[in-house]
């Protein structure tokens, strides 16, 4: 992964840290469930996207290095894509 991305992603993926403590401070709180619910949607919804900027970055380095690793590097890119969906 490239620097610019890798940040990106880290940067994403702290913030969702954030969250998921917020979230555990929320029940510690006895907050409202609907509150709490929420919360985990905003969260799934972060983890997508950085999902979705890693399978773009890992189809396109299969996609660049398909005719020199033939079908191998293809199978991996439709095992991970399928695992994550």
């Amino acid at each position: 992964m490239e620097k610019i991305e890798k940040e990106k992603v880290i940067k994403r993926l702290k913030r969702i840290e954030g969250q998921v403590r917020g979230i555990q401070s929320m029940v510690e709180n006895e907050r409202e469930c609907s509150d709490i619910l929420l919360e985990i949607s905003a969260i799934k919804s972060a983890l997508d996207s950085v999902g979705r900027l890693i399978t773009e970055k890992y189809t396109y380095d299969c996609l660049k290095d398909l005719s020199s690793s033939g079908n191998e590097k293809l199978e991996s890119l439709l095992k991970a894509v399928f695992k994550y969906h």
